[in-house]
């Protein structure tokens, strides 16, 4: 063989290790045009895979058993706005819940109309407004007791009449014929919603009968009952009762 059919051999053997390696390049995916890319974050994190929760999650916790349950924040107490509730009502609500605690004992039902009762729910409506000023309950405002009210509204000598025992006479001096008192209306008064105007008269009505005032609410010798109620604009409801 001469050299010239040598370099022919040598050209073509050179060639075909060439193209293996090129072949081989490609297959092994190390070759040009290749990359191994990967889809960045918002917070530039190229990691692959989901990506850890947010600050919107819920927050979670452990009850016994190892169970999970999420977690809620308490809801806000619900209001109802004062100007939602009628004074007027809740005075009717007050005297028909007094005549019902009365007829339960066997006594007379109190007069709720009438021109001296009308007297009479001026001087507690009065009384009420006063208090609310103040933001206290109390007989005495301003220096003017019980008394000074049934003289000033003309009926001190026509309200009075003789004790259950008929052993003396009971009338406006020593606020013997006044109950006043104090709650919430469309809050919670005591544990309890008080929701309606028929509620707010029932939180009165309760606490007069748990106390002193329930004596002067069952004289058996009174005839007529008048109510004064004001509800201010944060919703304490100011309650005054006149008895004659």
């Amino acid at each position: 063989m001469n050299k010239a059919a040598l370099s022919v051999l040598g050209v073509i053997v050179l060639v075909s290790m060439g193209v293996g390696v090129l072949i081989g390049m490609q297959i092994g995916g190390d070759g040009a045009g290749t990359t191994s890319m990967s889809t960045p974050t918002p917070d530039g994190d190229t990691s692959q895979g989901p990506s850890g929760g947010g600050s919107d999650q819920a927050v979670r916790t452990t009850i016994p058993g190892g169970e999970m349950e999420t977690v809620q924040p308490p809801d806000e107490e619900e209001t109802i706005p004062a100007r939602r509730f009628e004074a007027d009502e809740i005075e009717r609500e007050i005297k028909k819940l007094v005549n019902q605690r009365r007829t339960n004992r066997d006594l007379a039902e109190l007069i709720v109309d009438g021109q001296v009762t009308t007297k009479l729910d001026t001087v507690a409506h009065n009384h009420s407004v006063a208090m609310a000023d103040e933001a206290r309950v109390s007989h005495a405002i301003d220096g003017v007791f019980s008394k000074d009210r049934y003289k000033s509204a003309g009926i001190f000598d026509s309200c009075q009449f003789n004790s259950d025992a008929g052993t003396y006479i009971v009338n406006a001096e020593g606020n013997r014929l006044e109950v006043i008192g104090h709650t919430v209306a469309g809050r919670t008064h005591d544990s309890e919603f008080l929701a309606t105007e028929t509620e707010v008269a029932r939180a009165i009505v309760t606490d007069w009968f748990s106390g002193t005032s329930r004596n002067r609410l069952l004289y058996e010798n009174a005839k007529q009952i008048g109510v004064g109620v004001e509800v201010t604009q944060s919703g304490d409801v100011y309650v005054t009762g006149n008895l004659c």
